[in-house]
């Protein structure tokens, strides 16, 4: 039961163990269990922000006596389930011993499982990079240097080094600290031979022994579920390796919006959501070089992009004036810090560059957007969407560039779905439902075959991810299962279509096909979703059309991680995109990590950056006189009327 702590005589605590992960320690008495899984660095979904309104940090209470952790756990060393806790965990057929973690308090020792569903780590991250072909001109430069000896009186070696560097940049103005501490071993270990790191032209950050011939950057994209690393030869503009990995800060909420709720309402909310996004960053740049049998000291130069909330919790500035009127950014311009300052730990004297703001949620991942994609440069408009739980929309050419960002929710990455879940192994990603028998088909992460051909040894159906979502949806409304109002249609009568909860529901995976052993379905409510964030998204694409003064765009590009795994055909029948040649759709995988890689390798993007992101007209849709009424429109399920045919045909080579 619950014990004093030594260290404060005053303050009770329990033990608390989590499973399958093993993790356990002491917490303060009264402490949640999601906040607890928080503080022992166990990770729980939890797509509200702790607001017992998702119902998806469902963990299991294990009633038994633990030898080996020394502990007897019991249900009732957790506080009673109030009424909402209740109401959702009876709303998805939770097991008794299930419990909620945002609710759930500890009120002595207890052991607890997190079932794979509420495993925030298990995601697969797709963060894929299309190399591209751009002038290399870092912002770091190596200068080769060779001191003589010098006789007394003849003044110091940090004047010989500024000297012989004068002559060919008459700019460098002093050293960093680091690299000034580090000036005496270096000379007498290179016996006068020096390699100098100088940033920017200006200061010289790192001295080594002898002459080196590499300089390591970093290209970080800080997506609100994911992170992208991207480390790269500074000399040559080689991409040497990459690594990914989920954003830490989801246990603190899944959306935007519930991270600048916990940021403002808790207390150092902001500094807690810092620090363990830096730890995480710290943890992915130890992995990335490690391929290549470097370390993190070997990095010099680091470019950062992410959306607004994502950018100020990086440079832990208070995130709360973005979530009220007028939505205004602490900083918009780009930002030149020393790394360690934001708490990255590389090189002592590395330099990290932010990419701008736009405005309001339109952030500096969409600014590396454009310098990857370079819409500035084309002839012909292009719509640029990257998807996420902001949608963030770029629509124009060389002559003008609009913006704007919806509000699409975490609908798209499988959250506010009945049985949805991030893209792990086990989540149904593709869908299809014949049109004639109504039967449906499906394909799980991990699983090249289709549900109708799985084997006994197959990975079982564990939920629905954004991109099965929206597929199911897609397929429902092709077959005719939902109109496109997305009501069940009431006359149909099939063996897949039931109630849940009052509700109509159709039947994705059957118990039998599923690994918990119960049916997964897509219900009313679902549908309700996915309508929401796809109208959000059509609304703001319509919006930046009728100010261009356009009826049609000449290519659609779509980004981002979960803009590569859509069905672009099926995402343009349920009016998610505009109707276009899909042969002129077109997904480029992580965009803003390309971007984040253009600037780090091209000093000049950096200043091309800022000009765009001031350039660039920003159209705050939701101020709109009329979009209520334009949102309400786009609700309902349209379709291309020369694509629905081949749709219902299928695309066997995109299967």
């Amino acid at each position: 039961m619950a014990e004093r702590s030594s260290a404060t005589p005053d303050v009770q605590t329990c033990k608390v163990i989590f499973q399958p992960s093993g993790l356990s320690g002491l917490v303060t008495t009264g402490t949640s269990v999601l906040e607890a899984a928080r503080q022992l660095g166990e990770s729980i979904i939890s797509v509200c922000g702790g607001q017992a309104s998702c119902g998806k940090c469902l963990v299991l209470v294990e009633e038994d006596a633990f030898a080996s952790h020394e502990v007897r756990s019991a249900a009732e060393h957790l506080s009673p389930p109030d009424r909402d806790e209740q109401r959702l965990l009876l709303r998805q057929g939770a097991p008794e011993t299930a419990r909620l973690a945002c609710r759930a308090r500890v009120l002595g020792d207890v052991l607890i499982t997190v079932p794979p569903e509420s495993q925030a780590q298990l995601q697969v991250v797709r963060k894929t990079l299309v190399q591209q072909v751009h002038r290399v001109d870092p912002a770091i430069q190596l200068a080769h240097l060779t001191l003589v000896k010098s006789r007394a009186g003849e003044g110091s070696k940090q004047e010989q080094v500024l000297a012989a560097l004068r002559e060919t940049s008459s700019m460098v103005e002093g050293f960093d600290c680091a690299a000034l501490q580090a000036l005496p071993e270096a000379v007498r270990e290179g016996n006068g031979a020096l390699t100098a790191t100088v940033w920017n032209r200006t200061f010289i950050i790192r001295v080594q022994p002898g002459h080196r011939a590499r300089a390591l950057g970093l290209a970080v994209d800080i997506g609100s579920t994911t992170l992208a690393e991207y480390l790269c030869d500074l000399e040559n503009g080689e991409l040497l390796a990459t690594v990914a990995g989920i954003n830490p800060q989801v246990a603190y909420g899944d959306d935007i919006m519930s991270r600048i709720s916990y940021a403002t309402e808790q207390p150092h909310g902001c500094e807690r959501l810092h620090e363990v996004l830096m730890a995480e960053i710290n943890a992915l740049a130890r992995r990335v070089v490690a391929g290549i049998d470097a370390a993190p000291e070997d990095i010099v130069d680091v470019v950062l992009v992410g959306n607004s909330v994502m950018h100020h919790l990086l440079l832990n500035l208070d995130p709360g004036p973005l979530g009220r009127l007028p939505f205004l950014p602490v900083v918009r311009e780009p930002v030149d810090v020393r790394a360690a300052d934001l708490g990255l730990k590389l090189n002592p004297g590395a330099r990290a560059h932010v990419l701008p703001l736009v405005a309001g949620f339109v952030g500096a991942d969409a600014v590396g957007v454009l310098l990857s994609e370079t819409p500035q440069r084309q002839d012909e408009v292009i719509l640029l969407i990257d998807v996420g739980t902001n949608g963030e929309i770029i629509l124009g050419n060389r002559s003008r560039l609009l913006c704007t960002s919806a509000a699409t929710g975490p609908a798209f990455e499988g959250a506010q779905i009945t049985h949805g879940m991030r893209a792990a192994a086990g989540a149904i990603e593709r869908v299809r439902i014949d049109p004639v028998t109504l039967e449906p088909h499906f394909r799980v992460i991990g699983q090249s075959t289709w549900s109708d051909a799985l084997a006994s040894e197959a990975i079982r159906a564990r939920g629905i991810c954004g991109s099965g979502i929206i597929e199911a949806v897609a397929e429902l409304f092709s077959a005719g299962i939902i109109t496109a109002s997305g009501r069940f249609d009431p006359k149909l009568n099939h063996p897949n279509l039931t109630r849940i909860y009052g509700r109509q529901a159709f039947i994705l995976a059957s118990s039998a096909q599923s690994a918990t052993g119960k049916p997964i379905v897509i219900t009313q409510s679902d549908v309700r979703a996915v309508q929401l964030a796809k109208a959000a998204l059509y609304t703001g694409v319509r919006y930046l059309m009728q100010d261009y003064g356009v009826e049609s765009v000449s290519r659609i590009v779509l980004a981002g991680a979960f803009g590569s795994l859509i069905d672009k055909r099926r995402a343009m029948m349920i009016g998610m995109i505009p109707d276009c040649d899909l042969g002129r759709v077109v997904s480029v995988g992580n965009a803003a990590g390309a971007g984040a890689c253009v600037a780090l390798l091209n000093r000049a993007q950096r200043q091309e950056a800022a000009r765009l992101a001031r350039w660039m007209e920003h159209v705050p849709i939701s101020q709109k006189a009329d979009f209520q009424e334009r949102f309400a429109d786009a609700l309902v399920f349209p379709h291309a009327s020369d694509l629905f045919p081949h749709v219902l045909m299928g695309d066997v080579e995109e299967d």
